[in-house]
């Protein structure tokens, strides 16, 4: 009796212990979709309490949410401590990420995420459509939008020519799609799997901490949350039907390509155009306080004057 009771206790603890797993990776998933969604104080909040729960992660060893809450508190850490690019943010979470599996023994082996997986003509078929499908829907919400995106022109659009544009635009397409595919279908997906199992609401809870971060992204705006969502979805599925990073990341950086195409074929020079004429309203305005046309004269001081 008593080999069987210590096996049951033993099987209750791994349940327990794999229970308050998921109870913290929800948690963690949830705080950090709220905060690019509040106030700076708010998220400020919501950043503290995933430290909060990093802590107990930790205490508790808890496979999932230990490391994944650690990503979390350097990329909100580095956010707070005002690291502009967000890309930036998202390299460092990963780099300490993958510091925190390999150095610690219980952590290791458990990123099995980081694989490239296979990419057969199924996988293939997936990424074009879910690339088409993205394509049309940035293009359709930039044209009948016309958002006003000049923050990210003036961020990522240097004044140099459009060859060194186009390179930098191709460039910038990669390194994107690998941190946010990296982040959201690598550490994120990855934690909700091991502890929630690979069902729909580990896709769900994914998908909308992607859509969130798009609030002041391209796209932008509560549209701009819903299409990014959308987008979280398809990449998720295919991340899954793969069983790799690749998949997912080469539809990231054709569906980047069409993000940077927008930027400088319509965005840019939209820009340059509203800046010209600005700068045409201005010098015209200062011209005619400065050099004002003279006033007519009545017709009696006119005659006046001709006398």
């Amino acid at each position: 009796m008593v080999p069987t009771v210590s096996v049951i206790r033993r099987q209750c603890v791994i349940r327990s212990l794999r229970n308050l797993d998921a109870l913290l990776v929800v948690s963690v998933t949830l705080l950090v979709t709220a905060a690019p969604l509040l106030p700076r104080k708010a998220a400020m909040g919501a950043a503290s309490g995933i430290a909060v729960l990093a802590v107990l992660a930790w205490y508790k060893r808890c496979a999932a949410a230990a490391p994944y809450s650690i990503f979390c508190v350097v990329c909100l850490g580095l956010v707070f401590s005002g690291v502009r690019y967000f890309q930036v943010v998202l390299a460092v979470g990963l780099l300490g990420y993958a510091g925190v599996v390999r150095v610690v023994p219980w952590l290791r082996g458990t990123a099995t995420w980081a694989r490239c997986g296979s990419f057969d003509a199924t996988i293939r078929f997936l990424c074009v459509c879910a690339w088409l499908l993205a394509a049309v829907a940035l293009l359709s919400w930039y044209l009948l939008l016309q958002p006003n995106i000049a923050d990210i022109v003036k961020a990522f659009v240097p004044a140099l020519p459009l060859g060194l544009l186009i390179a930098g635009g191709l460039l910038f397409s990669m390194v994107n799609a690998a941190v946010e595919e990296g982040a959201y279908r690598g550490v994120i997906l990855h934690a909700l799997d091991s502890s929630l199992g690979p069902g729909f609401a580990a896709l769900l809870l994914q998908a909308v901490a992607f859509g969130a971060i798009h609030i002041r992204g391209f796209p932008r705006g509560l549209l701009g949350v819903g299409l990014a969502y959308i987008y979280g979805l398809l990449m998720g599925v295919i991340r899954r039907r793969a069983g790799g990073m690749f998949a997912p990341w080469i539809a990231h950086v054709f569906t980047d390509v069409v993000i940077a195409g927008i930027i400088l074929f319509l965005a840019r020079p939209n820009q340059a155009m509203q800046r010209t004429a600005g700068r045409s309203a201005f010098q015209l305005s200062m011209t005619s306080t400065f050099n004002p046309q003279p006033r007519s004269l009545s017709p009696a001081v006119a005659d006046l004057v001709s006398r």
